[in-house]
């Protein structure tokens, strides 16, 4: 466990080149992909930055949500507020008394994932199999994240492909 005996979780899903958005919206709406975010974050904690709260445009139900924004001002009902990284992280953990998952899920946008790859445990990604030239990233997987587990899929609707994949640091592997 890399922060303070907490789990910390990147849900993410991006494309062939890590584009994780376009515009500040997602790039896809792939119905499978929003039902595995919710199976994995639901009655748990979620940390994002703003730009990603806007893009969402509501607090997700059934999560305690923070939001990390430099505007000492901003404030959304329903969402809890942090000016830093490490300032969201350490008043989420209080939180996790109040949830049934003991993980903090990160979920946004590109410089939060950016800035706490570092301090991360475990990714959850779904990688589409989209080229869709957008202006948000993720960052490059580091050499110690190991592919555990994947199952491949092709969207209902959209016949998008789209892998699941779990990755764990490999300190953190039995």
């Amino acid at each position: 466990m890399a922060y303070q005996n907490i789990e910390v979780v990147h849900v993410v899903a991006f494309d062939q080149k890590h584009c994780i958005g376009k515009d500040n919206q997602m790039a896809w709406h792939i119905a499978e992909d929003f039902q595995h975010f919710k199976q994995i974050t639901q009655n748990g904690i979620i940390i994002m930055g703003r730009k990603t709260f806007e893009s969402i445009g509501r607090p997700l139900p059934n999560r305690i949500n923070w939001v990390i924004t430099r505007d000492t001002h901003w404030s959304a009902d329903g969402i809890k507020v942090a000016h830093s990284i490490e300032d969201a992280l350490q008043q989420a953990i209080f939180d996790l008394e109040l949830v049934e998952k003991q993980s903090l899920f990160i979920i946004g946008g590109g410089e939060i994932f950016k800035q706490t790859l570092a301090i991360t445990d475990r990714l959850e990604i779904t990688h589409i199999e989209l080229d869709v030239q957008g202006d948000a990233f993720y960052p490059a997987i580091p050499d110690e994240f190991v592919l555990t587990e994947y199952s491949d899929h092709l969207s209902e609707k959209g016949a998008i492909a789209f892998r699941f994949a779990q990755y764990l640091k490999q300190d953190n592997l039995c």
